[in-house]
């Protein structure tokens, strides 16, 4: 199982079934597709294997992205990225093949508004022994049929991982709580994961079980407002998302010093637990002594007056809200997606404090920044290719 470092066995059963999501937005011209798989994590090359068995089934473009549930098989999820293991690979990409040939056979008119819920008594900062209470914002995208709300894609910046590292069975965590608090016959929902890198139920779950998870779930769900898209104007075509590959700078020496690293003094035997395990990844890291860049790939796409970011790896939830803060100005509605279309790992502000997230991280210091960048870039590139596109249709 994956996860968890301190983890001791593999699968010995199904706590509930891990799902493969697939939902298509698309027009006569262009078919985008969003995957969404209950799993630790994607790597690029799993990502790149499905998109090319997409477009053989009629896809032109496509995103795939882990809920990051801890409770499910290992799928390569390294610092800085790892090889999907044959066996998750396969099925992966024949449950994306199967779930988009069901999502294309059902297309119908539809539009999609965005909200956003703050939710207390859901998560915190989970680096911190004693942090304040927060309201956590989930963001939901709906999809509406003439009146009808007939999807649910939400979005929540929290780790999945209420089921504790000696959990020995599979299951989709908090997403799945979420999922099964929300579902209704005459509706389909997705649960996608955001920036949620430094956020966690670790202070606030009152359990570690299945009762847990769906305590957590209702929650969600009882403070999700569905809401039509605002105006009656056209829907735009539906556009290719927009790429920007950035290239971060692997830790340097200095950095992959655990020795000259001020060390957290904490009370908590779990946090201070962890912290040990990041200074092991961290000297583990050193001893491979990479000096090439890592390449990341940050994308955008506009879908009805929505634009959605897909980061490859564990953004804290402060620089999803930069991104969300810095295309404020030309884009109405954006929503983060992280864990998409690769696993870089952790991706820290540049002046977070040492924590475990910081000594895992695999790239340097301030490359958190460098990807806000290029996010805000592609999500404004996005909307203006939308904002083209409707004035040509038009």
């Amino acid at each position: 199982m994956g996860g968890y470092v301190d983890r001791s066995q593999g699968v010995q059963g199904v706590l509930d079934p891990i799902e493969v999501h697939v939902v298509t937005f698309a027009d006569d011209g262009h078919r985008f597709a969003l995957v969404v798989a209950d799993l630790v994590c994607v790597n690029v090359d799993v990502v790149d294997r499905i998109r090319t068995a997409m477009r053989g089934i009629g896809v032109s473009s496509c995103w795939v992205a882990a809920t990051h549930t801890h409770a499910s098989p290992e799928s390569g999820c390294f610092p800085g990225g790892g090889v999907t293991p044959r066996p998750v690979g396969e099925r992966l990409v024949a449950a994306s093949l199967a779930a988009a040939r069901h999502a294309m056979a059902a297309e119908r008119a539809a539009r999609l508004g965005a909200t956003r819920t703050l939710v207390s008594g859901l998560a915190g900062r989970r680096n911190l022994a004693d942090p304040p209470a927060m309201d956590i914002p989930v963001d939901t995208i709906a999809v509406t049929a003439g009146t009808d709300v007939v999807g649910l894609i939400v979005i929540s910046p929290v780790h999945p991982t209420v089921l504790p590292a000696d959990n020995n069975q599979v299951s989709a965590d908090l997403s799945g709580g979420i999922r099964r608090a929300l579902s209704a016959p005459d509706r389909w929902v997705v649960v996608a994961t955001g920036a949620a890198g430094d956020i966690s139920t670790r202070h606030t779950r009152q359990g570690s079980g299945r009762p847990e998870v769906d305590r957590l779930g209702t929650l969600v769900a009882g403070r999700v407002e569905p809401s039509p898209p605002v105006g009656h104007h056209p829907a735009a075509p539906v556009r290719p998302p927009v790429s920007r590959n950035v290239r971060l700078r692997p830790k340097q020496p200095a950095e992959l010093d655990a020795s000259a690293r001020p060390t957290p003094q904490v009370g908590d035997g779990r946090i201070r637990l962890v912290l040990q395990q990041g200074l092991r990844i961290a000297q583990e890291q050193a001893a491979r002594r990479r000096t090439e860049p890592y390449v990341a790939e940050i994308a955008a796409v506009h879908l009805d007056g929505v634009t959605i970011v897909g980061v490859p790896g564990e953004m804290f939830l402060e620089l999803g809200e930069a991104i969300r803060s810095g295309a404020g100005d030309q884009v109405s509605d954006v929503v983060i997606l992280g864990y998409t279309n690769g696993y870089l790992g952790y991706l820290p502000a540049r002046d977070t404090p040492p924590c475990y997230e910081t000594y895992a991280s695999p790239v340097s210091a301030g490359s958190g920044e460098i990807l806000v960048e290029a996010a805000v870039e592609a999500a404004v590139e996005a909307a203006r290719d939308r904002d083209r596109s409707r004035r040509n249709s038009a």
